[in-house]
């Protein structure tokens, strides 16, 4: 199972021929191939698998998604800090 995080395009680049976004989520960049999607541009929201951006999210929905990983992260950390008093 995968699961993906929407991350923010900030550059869009060729290389050997093949176009590439360099997309990033709370300071972590990568680096996706563009190969299965058109009209990637920069400030765009993608999902990215084993490399490749599969898809193109609206903004809004970015930020839904977003917003429930945030609300996930929390909520596992507040377990860990829990595990780790007993």
């Amino acid at each position: 199972m995968c699961l993906a995080i929407p991350c923010k395009v900030v550059e869009i680049f060729e290389e050997n021929g093949e176009r590439y976004a360099i997309a990033e989520y709370k300071g972590v960049r990568q680096k996706a191939k563009l190969t299965l999607l058109e009209d990637v541009k920069v400030g765009d929201y993608i999902l990215i698998h084993t490399g490749y951006a599969l898809e193109v999210l609206s903004e809004e929905d970015a930020k839904l998604s977003l917003e429930a990983w945030e609300e996930l992260f929390e909520a596992i950390s507040e377990l860990e800090k829990k595990e780790k008093k007993k």
